[in-house]
């Protein structure tokens, strides 16, 4: 049983120590419009302004944000690098493990995407990335103003005059339908 759960962990074992090999020695403060980078005992500023590209290799488990494929996520897709390119020629791949972007915005704006089942750092990678396009979701009121534009005003006051019945965005989306009505 143990051998069959190192085989099933391997591939994370080997990227996280591929990781830890590229990273042990690297360290980044990332300010407002501005990157510092230590790498080795040598530490270098940069602005935003001065990336030349900026490529984040993720799991194919977060591709899911294009596609909503459905795919099942696996023990190393937390796991993933940012290819970081100054104009000067600097190149950094900085991983999670130094810096933690998986579920943030991107820090450098025009940043694209890479996906793959296993993301071992490849320097000589050449295939195109892709751009992330996130989709705004509506919030809960929004969605109750759209299903309340065709109730009536009977029924929207109804909601108004019974508010512990209902949730607050709803009671939120029957004020706000009914300033807009009344604004017509």
């Amino acid at each position: 049983m143990v051998g069959v759960i190192f085989l099933f962990n391997l591939p994370s074992l080997i990227i996280l120590f591929e990781y830890y090999r590229e990273n042990k020695d690297t360290k980044v403060v990332i300010k407002p419009n501005e990157l510092i980078i230590s790498k080795k005992g040598k530490t270098k500023e940069y602005t935003i302004s001065e990336v030349e590209t900026s490529v984040y290799h993720l799991g194919k488990y977060y591709q899911n944000r294009i596609d909503n494929a459905s795919r099942w996520k696996m023990m190393n897709s937390d796991l993933g690098y940012w290819d970081l390119k100054f104009k000067n020629g600097d190149r950094y791949f900085l991983t999670n493990l130094v810096i933690d972007f998986l579920h943030e915005e991107p820090i450098v704006e025009n940043t694209k995407y890479r996906f793959r089942m296993f993301q071992t750092i490849k320097e000589s990678d050449t295939k195109e990335a892709v751009e992330l396009k996130r989709i705004q979701e509506k919030n809960l009121t929004e969605k109750f103003v759209e299903k309340y534009q065709d109730k009536t005003e009977h029924e929207l006051q109804e909601i108004l005059s019974n508010q512990k019945k209902y949730q607050p965005e709803a009671v939120k989306a029957a004020k706000i339908v009914l300033q807009n009505n009344n604004a017509v």
